[in-house]
């Protein structure tokens, strides 16, 4: 589910009705009312009504299908897509905030009239919208209704808004030219370095749209003279404004100011995909390369870690050194998807806050101003995971651990599932006496344990995903991604 449009929903009630469909369409099979309304924590008289409210948004078609003794099911995923595109067509703060974006000043009455809402409701909104704006360091101004801070948070804001409802709503995506300058930016760029160009094509996109719209409006960011003295001598910025020159008929202005040059050519490493010996990477100072390096090789050491492929070392020590640039325009660049966050704290905890513990204790925190502290460990645990797994395929197969609890006919019927997944290229063991433990993992030299049980006694050392008790479709298609994700790392 997408968090971020979640977040923008200021409506609990619209909130909960998402929460319930994807909630029916996630469980893969009949779910009753009483699991819904105990899963969600809401009552079963609040739930149907809010199957109610659900079966009314769609009354040109049957959305829920109900078997009386099964409870409801969804066929069709686009049912979930319909609803939440039905919603941000509608939804107050969306169409506030896009209007903001497209610069219409309006005040809180003449939103409050467009939106056919009281200016109490508009008023309680607005103060959802508030709290959302201070994580990107922002403020709202209700007199005409604009967002305020500084022009490289307001941009981060609105590329945030943007690239995580392009899936959602038809409001502003990148138009036709956009597109064409994107292409033609990549193309002239790997013409002049005589390379090929390793960028996420979406992200870059929405970027182009944030920054083209801003400029075109009269808002320019401002680059500290210090970073925009050194970066002017870069040869990534040589070779920009060489690009921009030859497309200077495309702009939206008739000359770009040296600091949205910097800017710009600073943004190529947001948006740069790290990859083996593909890595870029600015100008630092040498206190600066040398405090990744001291912070990088003490982490190894602590992690137990004895050896570091060149490749894999080059992969860290550019991802730090682009943070520390990056930070310098605005620490937000450091944040994550909270998704991402979730599955990699949730998959991975032992190695994730060993990475906290080891960046809240070291000076890198303060040299590469390091303000959100789970979301880079987040990074480095991700890095480390592929790093550890690609040395791992190359040694010896993958051992998968199955711990499971049961009956035991139910135990039998587990195992004979999980021995389907026994192939050439992973080793299976199921352990039915005791449950995993370090010490355990460490003996049979286990890489990921899969298991049906919560037990917080000990946070394992090595990857762990925990299924139902009984465990769903759904839980076997992750399961069989964990013992087949070897061919997608290499």
């Amino acid at each position: 589910m997408n968090h971020f449009f979640i977040q923008l929903i200021a409506e609990k009630k619209v909130r909960r009705q998402i929460k319930v469909l994807q909630k029916i369409y996630d469980a893969k099979f009949p779910i009753t009312v009483d699991e819904i309304a105990e899963d969600l924590d809401i009552s079963k008289r609040t739930l149907s009504r809010d199957i109610k409210d659900i079966e009314h948004s769609f009354p040109e078609q049957e959305v829920l299908e109900l078997n009386t003794v099964y409870g409801y099911s969804i066929d069709h995923s686009h049912y979930v897509d319909d609803l939440i595109a039905r919603i941000s067509e509608e939804s107050p703060l969306l169409l506030i905030v896009n209007g903001v974006f497209q610069e219409e000043f309006k005040s809180i009455d003449e939103w409050a009239d467009e939106l056919f809402i009281s200016t109490s409701t508009l008023h309680r909104y607005l103060t959802h919208l508030k709290n959302i704006l201070k994580e990107f360091k922002l403020e709202l101004s209700l007199t005409p209704i604009a967002i305020l801070g500084k022009e490289v948070n307001i941009r981060h804001f609105f590329f945030n808004f943007f690239y995580n409802m392009n899936d959602i709503s038809t409001i502003s995506h990148p138009t036709e030219a956009e597109h064409t300058i994107h292409i033609k930016v990549l193309a002239e760029y790997d013409e002049i370095r005589k390379t090929i160009n390793y960028t996420q094509y979406r992200r870059a996109l929405y970027w182009i749209m944030v920054v083209n719209n801003r400029i075109k409006q009269g808002y320019f960011v401002e680059i500290d003279p210090e970073l925009k003295k050194v970066h002017t001598k870069m040869e990534t910025y040589q070779v920009l404004a060489k690009v921009i020159e030859s497309l200077k008929s495309m702009l939206v202005v008739d000359s770009l100011p040296e600091d949205e040059m910097v800017y710009i050519d600073l943004l190529t490493l947001d948006i740069y995909v790290y990859l083996e010996d593909r890595v870029i990477s600015g100008f630092h100072s040498k206190a600066e390369m040398d405090a990744v390096d001291d912070f990088l090789e003490k982490a190894f050491q602590t992690l137990g870690i004895a050896e570091v492929e060149a490749s894999d070392l080059r992969v860290f020590i550019s991802y730090f050194r682009n943070q520390i640039i990056l930070s310098k325009l605005t620490p937000l660049f450091q944040k994550n998807v909270y998704e991402v966050n979730q599955f990699i704290k949730g998959g991975h905890t032992a190695l994730f806050y060993k990475w906290v513990d080891l960046l809240q204790n070291n000076p890198i925190k303060q040299i590469a101003n390091i303000e959100y502290i789970e979301d880079v460990a987040v990074n480095l645990t991700m890095f480390t995971h592929c790093m550890a797994y690609n040395k791992r395929f190359k040694e010896r197969e993958r051992h998968i651990l199955f711990s499971f609890d049961g009956p035991n006919a139910y135990l039998n019927y587990l195992a004979t599932l999980a021995e389907k997944y026994n192939t050439k290229n992973a080793r299976i063991t199921l352990l039915t006496n005791r449950h995993a433990t370090n010490e355990l993992v460490e003996e049979l030299q286990v890489d990921v344990v899969v298991c049906n049980y919560k037990d917080d006694t000990e946070v394992l050392d090595c990857e762990v995903y925990k299924a139902e008790r009984v465990p769903t479709e759904h839980d076997w298609e992750q399961i069989r991604n964990i013992v087949f994700m070897h061919e997608i790392i290499e």
